[in-house]
């Protein structure tokens, strides 16, 4: 059941308060575009999938029911661009987006001279690296319901609306996703060191 303030934000949005639109996005982007990232596994493509899914909601917000909380709502949307935009390109592009990123991190933070947050960024990001490493590794469910409950800290019940299956489902998606993860990462990890 939706809560009253999303509802609130919902009417506002739909009478034409475009700073009401504003705020949701800003209070969603970052989630909208992880999950949309756990299926492109390419930041760009996350990115702009990410905006298809305000556009689309921005378009669709009357048919608004309530019947689940407005985030499980906009996640189905991200989920469901992102499943189209994979049918589209009919092939997955693996880490693009996230090797220019650290390229442009990297070349920005040395050019300033700031050789310690440079560092800091540089391991943060080759553990992020790692992590979306190993998460294209599990097969696209267990990315999806792993992705979804561990790091987008969503309830199962709501994942499971999400993907259409039963919170039973979830949790074994998970629990076979964070085993196989964890012995991607070993693997990488060790040959790394």
């Amino acid at each position: 059941m939706v809560q009253q303030h999303e509802q609130d934000i919902v009417d506002r949005i739909i009478a034409g308060d475009m700073r009401a639109f504003e705020l949701l996005v800003n209070n969603f982007k970052e989630r909208v575009i992880n999950i949309c990232f756990s299926y492109t596994n390419n930041l760009t493509d996350a990115e702009d999938i990410s905006q298809e899914v305000f556009i689309e909601l921005f378009k669709s917000l009357k048919k608004f029911k309530g019947d689940a909380a407005l985030s499980t709502w906009i996640f189905k949307i991200a989920s469901n661009k992102s499943l189209d935009h994979i049918r589209k390109q009919n092939r997955i592009k693996r880490g693009a987006g996230l090797t220019t990123y650290m390229e442009d991190l990297k070349n920005n933070d040395w050019a300033d001279g700031n050789k310690a947050v440079a560092d800091s960024k540089l391991i943060d990001k080759q553990r992020k690296e790692w992590l979306y490493y190993g998460l294209s590794k599990l097969p696209k469910r267990q990315n999806e319901a792993f992705v979804l409950t561990q790091i987008e800290g969503m309830d199962q019940q709501a994942v499971s609306q999400i993907m259409g299956t039963s919170v039973k489902s979830i949790e074994a998606l998970v629990a076979r996703g964070r085993k196989k993860l964890k012995s991607v990462l070993a693997k990488q990890i060790k040959e790394y060191l």
